[in-house]
């Protein structure tokens, strides 16, 4: 089962809280729940934090590359934080965690996987 959680308010980073497995059948609802934030809202932060996200797919990893041009396209920010296991892993090897980067400025928390942000 999947399903995302929204969090924060004002002009603080808003955080989309991810849970359970992330495949080509339901990486739609991040598009829409990315779309909606941002819409929502004008922080220029918005990050996906993955830390009950337990698998994700090619569908999905393709998703997170389309929704951070979609945020970069609209001069927003789009990170994604707390990944672990073998969703850190599939990030790493894929490429999407080098392609997708760290901003200098960026809100506190993990980036793809360890408390270094490795």
């Amino acid at each position: 089962m999947f399903s995302i959680r929204s969090s924060g308010a004002g002009l603080a980073p808003r955080t989309l809280h991810l849970s359970g497995e992330l495949d080509m059948a339901v990486s739609g609802h991040l598009r829409d729940a990315v779309e909606r934030t941002l819409a929502a809202t004008s922080t220029q932060w918005l990050i996906v934090d993955l830390q009950d996200t337990t698998l994700i797919d090619s569908g999905a990893v393709k998703e997170f590359v389309d929704v951070h041009r979609f945020a970069a396209r609209q001069g927003r920010v789009l990170i994604l934080r707390n990944a672990n296991g073998i969703v850190a892993e599939v990030l790493r090897v894929t490429g999407v965690a080098a392609t997708l980067g760290r901003p200098a400025n960026r809100p506190a928390g993990t980036i793809y996987g360890s408390p270094t942000g490795r």
